[in-house]
């Protein structure tokens, strides 16, 4: 995962807590004017299965269009067969992460 740009970093009063994941995870999305999604994601470093999570949705929806995110099917993550690798509640918690994504793309536009 990127590292969190300056006005994120230490205030994760500004990002949004995902309460499905094992571990603390922080998020925020920005849509610009020209509708391209950014993402901001806050997890430990020892968090590696969180985090590789973050940076899976990272990879694929930074810098996409908003409408692009908003396509994203909900069940992407079992579209990439981590049902077989890891557990139901891992993967609430990436489901949790992809949709307040998306619900805080819903916001922007609005």
């Amino acid at each position: 995962l990127p590292e969190l740009p300056a006005r994120f970093a230490g205030h994760q009063d500004l990002l949004e807590k995902v309460p499905e994941c094992q571990t603390p995870l922080f998020l925020a999305v920005e849509v610009d004017a020209d509708g391209i999604t950014h993402l901001f994601f806050d997890a430990p470093r020892e968090a590696p299965t969180t985090r590789g999570f973050a940076g899976i949705l990272h990879a694929g929806l930074d810098g996409a269009d908003a409408d692009e995110v908003l396509a994203t099917p909900g069940e992407f993550c079992n579209q990439l067969g981590l049902q077989d690798l890891v557990s139901p509640l891992r993967l609430r918690g990436m489901a949790a992460m992809l949709a307040r994504i998306k619900r805080q793309v819903r916001d922007q536009r609005s």
